[in-house]
Protein backbone atom coordinates (compact mmCIF):
# COMPACT_ATOMS: atom_id res chain seq x y z
CA UNK A 1 0.00 0.00 0.00
CA UNK A 2 2.07 3.37 -1.01
CA UNK A 3 0.32 5.46 0.94
CA UNK A 4 1.39 3.50 4.13
CA UNK A 5 4.65 2.82 3.40
CA UNK A 6 5.19 7.31 2.24
CA UNK A 7 3.40 8.26 5.15
CA UNK A 8 4.79 5.11 7.76
CA UNK A 9 0.93 5.65 9.56
CA UNK A 10 0.12 2.63 10.15
CA UNK A 11 2.25 -0.76 10.23
CA UNK A 12 1.65 -2.95 7.44
CA UNK A 13 2.31 -5.55 9.62
CA UNK A 14 -0.34 -5.12 12.21
CA UNK A 15 -3.08 -4.44 9.52
CA UNK A 16 -5.55 -7.20 9.76
CA UNK A 17 -9.11 -7.36 7.34
CA UNK A 18 -11.81 -6.16 9.82
CA UNK A 19 -14.04 -8.59 11.22
CA UNK A 20 -17.03 -5.31 10.65
CA UNK A 21 -18.27 -3.19 7.85
CA UNK A 22 -18.11 -0.29 10.69
CA UNK A 23 -14.56 -1.50 11.65
CA UNK A 24 -13.28 -1.77 8.00
CA UNK A 25 -14.52 1.92 7.08
CA UNK A 26 -12.90 3.31 9.97
CA UNK A 27 -9.76 2.16 9.34
CA UNK A 28 -10.56 3.23 5.33
CA UNK A 29 -10.97 6.67 6.85
CA UNK A 30 -7.57 6.25 8.68
CA UNK A 31 -6.02 5.14 6.12
CA UNK A 32 -7.14 7.16 3.42
CA UNK A 33 -7.88 10.53 5.13
CA UNK A 34 -10.24 13.74 3.90
CA UNK A 35 -6.98 15.76 2.80
CA UNK A 36 -6.25 18.89 0.56
CA UNK A 37 -3.11 18.40 -1.51
CA UNK A 38 0.02 20.10 -1.13
CA UNK A 39 1.33 22.64 -3.73
CA UNK A 40 4.29 20.33 -4.04
CA UNK A 41 2.43 17.14 -4.62
CA UNK A 42 2.84 15.99 -8.54
CA UNK A 43 -0.16 15.95 -10.24
CA UNK A 44 -0.20 12.19 -10.63
CA UNK A 45 0.10 12.07 -6.98
CA UNK A 46 -3.03 14.44 -6.35
CA UNK A 47 -5.24 12.36 -9.01
CA UNK A 48 -3.99 8.77 -7.33
CA UNK A 49 -4.50 10.41 -3.65
CA UNK A 50 -7.75 11.36 -4.85
CA UNK A 51 -8.84 8.41 -7.05
CA UNK A 52 -8.20 6.38 -3.45
CA UNK A 53 -10.32 8.88 -1.46
CA UNK A 54 -13.00 8.37 -3.59
CA UNK A 55 -13.54 4.84 -3.03
CA UNK A 56 -13.67 5.44 0.43
CA UNK A 57 -16.19 8.05 0.23
CA UNK A 58 -18.02 5.51 -1.64
CA UNK A 59 -17.83 3.01 0.84
CA UNK A 60 -19.01 5.78 3.26
CA UNK A 61 -22.21 6.36 1.13
CA UNK A 62 -23.07 2.78 1.05
CA UNK A 63 -22.23 1.99 4.67
CA UNK A 64 -24.77 5.25 5.11
CA UNK A 65 -28.06 4.12 3.10
CA UNK A 66 -27.70 0.86 4.97
CA UNK A 67 -27.96 2.75 8.28
CA UNK A 68 -31.31 4.51 7.45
Amino acid sequence: MPFLEENNMIDQDDLVLPQTVDELVKLLNEVYPEKSPSVNDKTNEIYFKAGQRDVVKFINTLKERTEK
